[in-house]
């Protein structure tokens, strides 16, 4: 990261890194995003598992569903979109390390989406913040899907670390009342 994107971190800016890549058969979009939140790392990674706040602290996300959990590995069914195009798919999420959450789909249940995967990671910056990097890998599939929507998925995607913000900080305010 550039000392101009550290600089505009620690202002407050998003800074994003948008990525499309072909691996084996899909063609991926997607990117990875940061940005300043003022919470805690524990209290953004508590929302970030808490399967009941994801419809408010992902972007563009309708319905969030606790599948299954064994361990440390939870299933969420998650359906994502607009009025135009919607997706549900169900992810794996596996807290790896104190400051990380990483997530794939699960090929083996129903999926809109031919492959996502991914990670959170957060980590303290300064004594009241957190530091949040979003990291998203989607390969919507071929179709009319890509080809008319793909880039503002992308955007949607690289725009998730500044809605994580949002939403962890108004419910931090709205808590303190």
């Amino acid at each position: 990261m550039s000392s101009h994107d550290r600089e505009r971190l620690w202002a407050g800016d998003t800074v994003s890194k948008p990525l499309r890549f072909r691996w084996k058969q899909g063609e991926y979009v997607g990117g990875v995003s940061y940005q300043k939140v003022r919470a805690l790392p524990h209290q953004v990674l508590r929302a970030l598992e808490d399967v009941r706040r994801l419809p408010w602290v992902l972007p563009r996300t309708k319905t969030a569903r606790l599948v299954a959990r064994r361990g440390k590995r939870s299933w969420v069914e998650l359906t994502q979109g607009n009025a135009w195009v919607e997706a549900t798919y169900t992810a794996q999420i596996v807290r790896v390390s104190a400051h990380e959450v990483r997530f794939w789909l699960d090929p083996t249940r129903a999926h809109d989406v031919d492959d996502v995967w991914g990670f959170f990671r957060v980590y303290p910056m300064g004594r009241l913040h957190s530091l949040v990097t979003v990291a998203v890998a989607l390969d919507v599939g071929d179709g009319i899907v890509r080809m008319l929507f793909e880039d503002r998925i992308q955007s949607v995607i690289l725009s998730a670390s500044r809605h994580i913000r949002d939403a962890v900080e108004t419910h931090d305010r709205l808590a303190a009342r």
